[in-house]
């Protein structure tokens, strides 16, 4: 591969994911809003791979920074530890949710320098929102003093039966197939990071209280008015699980990947590189 070509790569498989500007302009919401719940129930699971991975590097009373913190998912067992938790996210909304003892509101890299150094630096399920991955992760990097964690899944989180099924239903078109994350490691290797990466399950999908909060969440993906909900209800029911007094859609576990390497930038600090 030539200079940059990964992440050429990445980039151009995301900007895939765009939604044509005809269906977006007909949107009753915004197709990309996230909402808070689902993002704190993924928060009280039980310790994860990547959780373990950032607990044997973080030191007594560490500090830690949380790059899309959502929920707090993969920050709140390292404050159970005794770390500060810096909280970084572009949605008030959910630095408000993420249990963070510093909020950092804005998008990452451009507030890194706020945010600052930390021993340990997280990032769960950012990835796939970012076309420029290289200057992003660098970043990351640059934060930690020991490790950077970061958790994605292995394909494109909207890449699913259900979500192409509804797409070609509500609008005759058809999703993308790519990345996933080898192209991930694949730039990460590019910029002179060479990650461990380690493979696990979870139960599949986001969970909610309530089934109507289940179909907003698609209606709102779909660009679709609520008119369109006893359709959408309908047509998602043989996907649709009732567990543990939550909804989901798919019982069928979700492949995750944990990607974790010691600070690069402190190594070379060291070396005096």
């Amino acid at each position: 591969m030539s200079d940059a070509a990964a992440a050429r790569r990445w980039r151009e498989q995301l900007e895939g994911w765009g939604i044509p500007e005809e269906i977006r302009a007909q949107a009753p919401e915004d197709p990309w809003r996230l909402p808070v719940e689902p993002f704190l129930a993924v928060s009280e699971a039980p310790l994860t791979v990547s959780h373990r991975r950032a607990l044997e590097a973080l030191p007594r009373h560490g500090r830690v920074i949380d790059v899309g913190a959502g929920g707090g998912a993969m920050s709140r067992p390292l404050a159970l530890a005794g770390a500060h938790v810096v909280a970084v996210d572009a949605s008030e909304e959910m630095l408000e949710a993420s249990g963070g003892d510093t909020l950092v509101p804005g998008r990452w890299p451009e507030v890194a320098a706020e945010a600052g150094a930390a021993d340990v630096v997280v990032c769960g399920h950012v990835l796939y929102n970012c076309g420029d991955l290289a200057p992003f992760v660098l970043a990351l990097d640059a934060a930690a003093g020991r490790r950077v964690v970061v958790e994605i899944t292995e394909s494109h989180p909207r890449d699913t039966p259900e979500e192409r099924a509804l797409w070609r239903h509500f609008w005759d078109l058809e999703r993308p197939d790519g990345p996933g994350w080898e192209d991930a490691v694949a730039v990460l290797r590019e910029i002179g990071i060479d990650p461990r990466v380690e493979r696990w399950e979870r139960p599949r999908g986001f969970a909610v209280r309530h089934r109507d909060h289940l179909v907003a969440g698609f209606r709102r993906r779909l660009c679709l008015p609520p008119e369109r909900d006893p359709e959408l209800v309908e047509l998602l029911a043989p996907w649709v699980v009732h567990e543990d007094g939550r909804w989901l859609v798919g019982g069928r576990p979700r492949g995750l990947v944990t990607l974790w390497w010691d600070s690069v930038s402190q190594e070379r600090s060291l070396r005096g590189v």
